[in-house]
């Protein structure tokens, strides 16, 4: 048995222990938050809320890290054992059993999303990319990725993907450099 609140813990130490606070960085200040327009957001002081459902949500930057990195399943698998989880609002009751639990990451995989976050301020700066509209074409191809899989359609939308992602030069040489050790 698992409080809710030791749930939300370890979901956050999670994100903490892949480093996706980097990412958070660059794209919040920057018009891309996850949170905006939610009640529970005060500015400069920020969630007075934290729930399950908010803590297992992704935004696009978040899948794709997870996806390339092949922590996504475990995460979702993760969250698909808590009940009550809504839009911006949590229903999980105050025990819940948790059977599988997730292992912590590997620590090199920090330089990975720290990569992908400087890429994605370098883009900023650069006026290469809108970080809310790419974050969200990165989220439309992921959610077409794991609603259809091994088909047509995700051979055509990691195409896409790919080229959507074609600037992330950083990221994609500190991932080619884990996993090439």
């Amino acid at each position: 048995m698992a409080t809710k609140e030791q749930i939300i813990e370890h979901g956050l130490g999670y994100l903490g222990d892949v480093g996706i606070e980097a990412v958070c960085q660059v794209c919040v200040p920057n018009g891309g938050s996850c949170c905006k327009s939610c009640s529970y957001l005060r500015d400069r002081v920020g969630c007075q809320s934290r729930n399950t459902s908010c803590t297992a949500w992704l935004c696009g930057f978040q899948k794709y890290i997870f996806f390339e990195l092949g922590l996504l399943e475990a995460w979702n698998l993760f969250w698909e054992q808590v009940p009550g989880q809504d839009y911006r609002q949590d229903f999980t009751p105050t025990q819940v059993v948790v059977p599988l639990w997730l292992d912590k990451p590997d620590p090199r995989i920090r330089s990975i999303v720290d990569a992908f976050a400087r890429d994605l301020e370098e883009l900023r700066i650069h006026k290469k990319i809108m970080i809310s509209q790419f974050n969200d074409t990165l989220e439309s191809y992921m959610i077409n990725n794991l609603l259809y899989p091994d088909s047509e359609i995700a051979r055509h939308v990691l195409k896409k993907q790919r080229n959507h992602m074609l600037d992330f030069k950083q990221f994609r040489m500190e991932k080619e450099n884990y996993y090439s050790r």
